[in-house]
């Protein structure tokens, strides 16, 4: 089925009819909206005064009488914030809060002159003459002295390394020399570590040696950026940009481009290869014959589901005389994937290092009064962390797993179990004893009971009336609470510890922990965020101007792409980050952190993907994200690139990475994310339609079969399992020496006694629930035989003698029972987690001496008054049912916290005058215990004490043993390295793999020859093969099938990119269902759509027989969208089409570039027709213009 090709109930919205607007269009377009925006002071008399920061911050002067005023929200307090100074403003005219801003943001005017450069335009990128834009000095005296010398200048690494302003660090010498003694190198090290200066030395390297360089990253915007960055290093004319948007000086010594642009180039190399009859490898070598070096940055995108497969694709295709540079974030097995490159393309070793010049160091933040926000460090080394809480700082160098030392480990003070319990012993201390007993309330003195107590219940101690009156049991109240309401305690406690915002802001402006860069997984959470933030200002007036005159040079030039509700956040230093935004407002962002005028960016979790803007500090306010199977904690991977922000290298002496407590996560979420260690780099090779077009254009059917057995899977099921089970051998060989050196030390005796002492408390509990179910069927058998209703003595301690805890003693008082009664619900409920020895049945209806209504187990009567002198006259009995029958079910309480044995509610005056024939010296028959299982518990509680004694003991000689021969962290180790050999065998692939992938191929080769598109006996390209490979997107066949029906032929530009746009509309956009337009499409398009049903369903069925069902997703066509599209192709403005839907900036943008990438696709595909590629360029004309055109470079 279609989706649904109508506006969705969007009417409202317009003045006019979607039809009505594309035909005023072309006029609008001419005639475009240039509004002059102006902000004037307000009127009155204002004066500022100038203040000096406690942390240090330089005085200021305010600026100038003619100043512009900005209203903030609010201002949290009147103190200055932030490494910069602040003015406080007095207003005789208003008295709110204002912020004064210097003349220089009458930049802000739209039509404000700027004699720099505009950074936001898109005017020609190479007007300037590329010769004058050279590079850094000492790099062109070297390279000037290689080309004097011909190429034959021999390099060494002190040689190249004398060029840098700073001494190399061992690991990026190691991985030079290497790459001069003509190997490739797989380079895995954290964020931060100094990987782009191994490329910029390989780099000199290959061009001294007259070689080219290609850098490729994983997205345009990287690229984009590392264009930036190397022209700064080489000089504009040595360097170039293919990203498939923009192709700027393409044969320049260094070409920046996308790894999918690299993996077409060298597919079509082949293709050229073929076509001449020279052999493919000789022909891809000559077209790639000048290129020296291929450096492969982020390459751990390899282990992407998505996009994974084209890393894989450019190493196999790699011609063997370019060596190659692959940098890696942390992966637990870099080894693996140099080993394969080794195998499949040249020698190739691996430099693995967890060292980071910067070291990060880790915090954790939670609400905390009277400050409202405490900030502690989240790992401390293991030996301060004993007896000491939070410890001190380790100042060692990182050498353990990424991100944190191995002999480090979570601070005790911020452990779930501490916080939760300090929270249990807390809320005991307010509540007191439960009614009837124990200290406090119901104790002695209490209103419950005890001598002088309003409920006369000290009267009735024990049997002997002599026994002292037992003391609350408050350990076993904590340890009901742990374990019983242990979940909901935590909820408590996790929404009482979120730190507010504003006041975490302040204390990282009070630590000089800014700019930092704070991580939200909503957009919509980073913008309300940023906005609310806005209200405590972290930049001072000069500052301000400046970023003032940014935004006027964007907003000179692409209007659209500002936020203005944003934009007194940002004067403010405070930014958002996502990709909801066009990408003119997020480059104004990145550039403004890069320059040190912003403080705070809230980002999702994009930013984390490489874009270059490290900040002193990062901060991660949730650890789990939303998925199909409900919510999971972050990988370690994940949380290490948001964490490898912080820390910037030549300004920072440590980064910092602060977690906040959350309602869902806390510090326990954060070390197990930590201490997990880097997830495993894993194949995500894939057959697509376009792999095997371009496998089979210039390949036999066997030789395509031996590209697919050398993917990256099918090393890790072969060579990769064998090395992972020898490493898992030695690993558990290790931790077995450690085990048997442990049995010997004190520590080990100590968990042996440990255990004996559970072991005691088991046999106890058992002995006292034996010796209960006796009393209890005593109990039952007497009262069979005296029948009800009777007067009876209740023990009200009974209900926690089941748990194997209490001190045993007896809290008696008279009662009456006046029948059965059910159960309580609770209890009653079939698998009851409160159900225990102690509230087996049956229940008695109960009326106490204290005249309170009770529901009591057998377990609680401890004796009975048989004969004549235990009969309770029919008409008192009549009294308490009647009281009962009366009470709601809400009206019940445990009489012990905890236990559901005995449960009370108030009495009536009438039910008090049957109390009066209760006393207290009576002649009880009470329930003995049966003399030899007595003996055993008795037995029973001594052991258990002297295992107590005998284990305190022995822990004071392993806590001072364990210092001196460290078996604590040996134990620990052995448990490390056992968990590591369990890893390391769970991430084994199965041998299969290979076969699986191969039969993918056969079956997508079987669908390409029912759909005409390769030809069944010689498996010949045919045209639409032809046209398939030559199409980048979600499903290359199905885009070549639309795009070649004679339905497409008749659509003028804007409605081809608006067929496009339906097209890809699902690829594009994450959440399409929350999403409207008010736009149709017109009849052409909605007819050429249902020309194409026929063949999207018959492809739709040949792929659901394949079992390839996964790709049937990118077969949907929804048009709701493609109105807009059309809309922008016709000239409709961006306020226009924005105005008309609800869609995100950055979302309408997404569709409209990706629709202008394919656009630009057909333009320059040669097995198009022209009409089409005619009408490609039309809507070219129409849709690629600001603000979703390229900025320049």
């Amino acid at each position: 089925m279609f989706a649904t090709r109508s506006p969705l109930g969007c009417s409202s919205t317009c003045s006019t009819s979607g039809r009505d607007i594309l035909s005023a269009w072309p006029s609008q377009c001419a005639s475009r909206d240039t509004r002059t925006v102006r902000t004037h002071a307000r009127g009155g008399k204002a004066t500022s005064t100038s203040r000096k920061l406690t942390g240090g911050g330089q005085q200021f002067s305010p600026g100038p009488p003619e100043t512009i005023v900005t209203n903030y929200p609010k201002q949290l307090d009147d103190v200055a914030v932030g490494t910069d100074t602040l003015a406080s403003v007095e207003s005789e005219s208003e008295p709110d809060v204002e912020l004064l801003l210097p003349d220089a943001l009458d930049l802000l005017d739209a039509t404000s002159t700027v004699d720099e450069p505009n950074p936001y335009t898109t005017e020609d990128a190479l007007s300037a003459p590329l010769e004058g834009l050279g590079g850094e000095p000492a790099l062109e005296a070297l390279l000037a002295e290689a080309a004097a010398a011909g190429g034959n200048l021999s390099l060494s690494a002190a040689r190249i390394t004398s060029i840098f302003p700073f001494p190399l660090d061992g690991f990026q010498r190691r991985a030079l020399e290497l790459f001069l003694q003509g190997q490739s190198v797989v380079v895995c090290a954290p964020t931060g570590a100094g990987k782009t200066a191994i490329a910029e030395a390989a780099a000199v390297a290959a061009l001294a040696r007259g070689q080219r360089v290609i850098y490729t990253t994983p997205l345009k915007a990287l690229s984009n950026q590392k264009l930036f960055e190397t022209r700064r290093r080489f000089g504009h004319a040595r360097c170039g940009l293919q990203t498939g948007d923009a192709n700027l000086n393409p044969d320049a010594d260094i070409v920046v481009m996308t790894t999918e642009i690299l993996r077409n180039i060298m597919y079509r190399t082949a293709e050229l290869a073929e076509e001449n009859n020279t052999g493919s490898m000789s022909t891809r070598e000559a077209r790639l014959g000048n290129v020296g070096l291929i450096v492969l940055d982020e390459v751990h995108y390899l282990g992407d589901p998505h996009r994974g497969s084209v890393w894989e694709e450019v190493i196999i295709n790699c011609p063997r005389h370019i060596q190659l540079l692959c940098m890696s974030a942390t992966v637990a097995n870099p080894k693996d994937l140099g080993d394969w490159i080794a195998k499949e393309h040249m020698p190739c070793e691996t430099i693995q290092t967890r060292f980071r010049p910067v070291p990060l160091h880790w915090h954790f933040a939670y609400f905390k009064a009277p400050k409202g926000v405490s900030m502690e460090d989240l790992l401390v080394p293991v030996n301060s962390a004993r007896g000491r809480g939070s410890g001190d700082r380790n100042g060692d160098k990182v050498d353990g797993k990424a991100g944190f030392n191995a002999k480090q480990m979570l601070n005790p003070r911020l452990s779930t179990q501490r916080v939760l319990q300090e929270e249990a012993r807390a809320m005991l201390a307010k509540q007191q004893a439960p009614p009837f007993g124990g200290p406090g309330r119901g104790a002695a003195g209490g209103r419950g009971g005890g001598p002088g107590g309003r409920g006369g219940g000290g009267a009735w101690r024990s049997a002997s009336q002599r026994a002292p009156q037992p003391a609350f049991d408050w350990e076993q109240e904590f340890e009901n609470l742990m374990e019983k309401d242990a979940q909901a305690l935590r909820r408590r406690v996790n929404m009482r510890r979120i730190p507010d915002m504003h006041k975490t802001i302040k204390v990282l402006a009070e630590r000089e922990m800014l700019p930092a860069i704070w991580f939200i997984l909503s957009r919509r959470d980073c913008d309300s965020s940023a906005a609310r933030a806005a209200a405590v200002p972290l930049t001072d007036p000069e500052t301000q101007s400046l970023i003032a005159a940014e935004v006027a040079a964007l907003r000179a030039d692409q209007p659209e792409a500002v936020k203005e509700e944003l934009v007194p956040a940002l004067i403010s230093g405070i930014a958002s980050h996502h990709a909801g935004q066009l990408p003119g407002w997020k480059s104004l962002v990145e550039r403004l952190f890069q320059r040190g005028l912003l403080k705070l960016v809230f980002a999702t979790g994009t930013l984390a993907a490489g874009i270059n803007m490290p900040a002193r500090t990062t901060v991660v306010s949730s650890l789990s994200r939303m998925t199909d199977d409900g919510p999971k904690l972050l990988p370690h991977n994940e949380l290490l690139q948001m964490a490898g922000r912080a820390g910037r290298r030549g300004f920072d002496t440590e980064g910092n990475c602060l977690v906040l407590q959350n309602k869902f996560e806390g510090a326990d979420e954060a070390w197990q994310i930590i201490h997990a260690g880097p997830e495993p780099l894993t194949s995500q090779f894939s057959v697509s339609y376009g792999l095997v077009l371009n496998l089979l254009s210039v390949n036999t059917l066997e030789q395509a079969r031996e590209f697919v057995s050398r993917s990256f899977g099918n090393f890790l099921a072969t060579e990769g399992n064998l090395r992972r089970e020898e490493e898992a051998a030695a690993l558990e060989a290790e931790a077995q020496q450690l085990v048997e050196a442990f049995k010997a030390s004190a520590t080990s005796r100590a968990k042996e006694l440990n255990a004996e002492l559970k072991a005691a408390k088991d046999e106890l509990k058992r002995l006292k629930n034996a010796q209960i179910e006796a009393q209890c069927e005593s109990a039952r058998t007497m009262l069979a035989a005296d029948g009800l209703p009777r007067i009876v003595v209740l023990n009200l301690a009974a209900g926690g003698a089941g748990k194997g805890g209490g001190n045993g003693r007896p809290l008696l008082m008279p009662a009456v029972i006046v029948g059965e009664v059910e159960p309580p619900p609770e209890v009653a409920a079939e698998g009851s987690a409160v159900a225990s020895v102690t509230t087996a049945g049956p229940y008695y209806a109960c009326l106490s001496a204290d005249n309170r209504l009770m529901r009591a187990s057998v377990a609680c009567v401890a004796g009975v008054l048989e004969g004549a002198a235990g009969v309770v006259a029919a008409a008192d009995a009549d009294k308490v049912w009647a009281a009962l029958e009366g009470l709601r079910s809400n009206a019940w309480s445990n009489v012990e916290a905890g236990s559901w044995a005995l449960q009370a509610a108030l009495g009536t005056p009438t039910t008090s005058a049957v109390t009066r024939q209760l006393a207290a010296r009576l002649p009880w028959t009470f329930i003995e215990a049966d003399a030899g299982v007595a003996a055993q518990v008795l037995a029973a509680r001594q052991a258990v004490k002297a295992a107590v004694t005998a284990l305190e003991e022995q822990r004071r000689q392993a806590s001072s043993s364990s210092s001196r021969d460290g078996s604590l962290e040996q134990m620990a180790r052995a448990k490390r390295l056992l968990k590591k050999a369990d890893k390391l065998r769970a991430e084994g692939r199965s041998g299969g793999r290979l076969e699986s992938t191969w039969k993918t191929f056969q079956l997508t080769m079987e669908i390409l020859i029912c759909m005409d598109a390769l030809e069944a006996e010689s498996l010949r390209v045919l045209p639409l093969g032809l046209l398939a490979r030559n199409i980048q997107g979600g499903n290359e066949l199905w885009l070549a099938m639309a795009l070649s029906h004679p339905a497409l032929h008749a659509l003028n530009g804007p409605q081809l990119a608006a067929m496009l746009g339906g097209l890809i509309s699902p690829e594009v956009l994450s959440k399409p269902t929350a999403m409207w337009a008010a736009y149709p499409v017109s009849p052409a398009v909605e007819a050429a759509v249902e020309a194409l049903e026929e063949q999207r369903q018959l492809l739709l069925e040949l792929q659901t027989d394949a079992g390839l069902v996964k790709w049937n997703d990118a077969l949907l066509v929804d048009l709701r969208f493609a109105g807009l599209v059309e809309a922008w192709a016709s000239g409709a403005t961006w306020g226009q089409v924005m105005e008309d839907s609800n869609m995100d900036d950055g979302d309408m943008a997404r569709l409209l570039i990706r629709t202008i990438d394919l656009l630009k696709q057909l333009q320059h595909n040669a097995h198009l027709l022209p009409q089409l590629k005619e009408a490609a360029a039309e809507a070219l004309r129409g849709m690629d213009r600001k603000p979703v055109a390229e900025l320049t470079f």
